[in-house]
């Protein structure tokens, strides 16, 4: 009898001596925090280096005896200290100088902002995967919106430039990050996608595409490119243990891609239909 009360007595204390394991909010708030103080941290570094450099200049100004442009960063200085902040708003016409430290230091400090939560990025998609994976759908939702804070406050949207270059690796992070925001960055843009060639096959569905798969080093999924057959041939030529596709277009040149080799594609971005889809593609040449 002694013994069953100390296994019960024992079993109690264990239960209440045990750590409740964190939810999925509670994982992503966390990490959505370290971030944003990484950023925090990037952000003070480069307005504190900024504030140094304006003394800098400043100075400049008045051993040029250039009054105007001494008072006129002065005034900056007073403004940064107040502010701690530096957008487009705050740039000046006139000194020349004092605008393009202005655009350099806004450009470098937007670029490592942009880096910090890029690398972030991937381990919180992946949380937001794994939770959606085990049916914990609100969670996996709260996930999401942690990404979509993140990304609204610290990486403004640019829409991609026709004819630019980008990596699959960074095309299917965006996509899996948010889909909304990623079409406003690619959707109807055409693009050069550079990854590397994980297969191909006919459109089962019309007979009438040759569909090749992009993939990623380091993100999972695909890209999938859809090639006209009416505008391309193609054939496979056997090499060693393997095969090469060899695609033809109309003017007769031959373009060989290996699976498992880089190549880049150049397709209209169609968004997301179960993978990311590149239409009426083109190999540069």
């Amino acid at each position: 009898m002694k013994r069953l009360l100390l296994l019960i007595a024992l079993t109690a204390h264990v239960h209440a001596q045990r750590v409740a394991v964190p939810s999925g909010p509670s994982l992503a708030e966390g990490e959505v925090q370290k971030i944003e103080e990484r950023i925090a941290n990037v952000r003070r570094d480069i307005l504190s280096k900024y504030e140094n450099q304006l003394g800098e200049l400043q100075i400049q100004f008045q051993k040029a005896t250039d009054l105007e442009g001494a008072i006129t960063v002065r005034d900056e200085r007073t403004r940064l200290r107040s502010e701690q902040a530096l957008s487009e708003q705050n740039f000046t016409k006139e000194p020349k100088t004092l605008r393009t430290l202005q655009q350099t230091t806004l450009t470098k400090m937007n670029d490592l902002v942009s880096g910090t939560v890029s690398e972030a990025l991937p381990k919180l998609i992946e949380l937001k995967k794994q939770l959606t994976v085990d049916g914990r759908l609100d969670d996996a939702v709260a996930v999401k919106q942690s990404i979509e804070r993140l990304q609204n406050a610290n990486v403004p949207i640019t829409r991609a430039e026709s004819g630019s270059i980008v990596p699959s690796e960074t095309l299917l992070r965006a996509y899996g990050a948010d889909r909304s925001r990623a079409d406003k960055t690619y959707k109807g843009v055409r693009i050069a996608v550079r990854g590397v060639m994980a297969g191909y096959k006919v459109d089962p569905e019309n007979g009438k595409s040759l569909l090749i798969y992009l993939g990623g080093t380091n993100s999972p999924g695909w890209v999938m490119c859809s090639f006209n057959l009416t505008q391309w041939r193609y054939r496979e030529d056997r090499v060693g243990a393997g095969n090469i596709l060899v695609l033809i277009p109309k003017d007769g040149t031959e373009v060989r891609m290996a699976k498992g080799a880089q190549i880049d594609i150049l397709g209209d971005c169609a968004g997301w239909d179960e993978m990311v889809k590149l239409t009426k593609c083109d190999v540069p040449r």
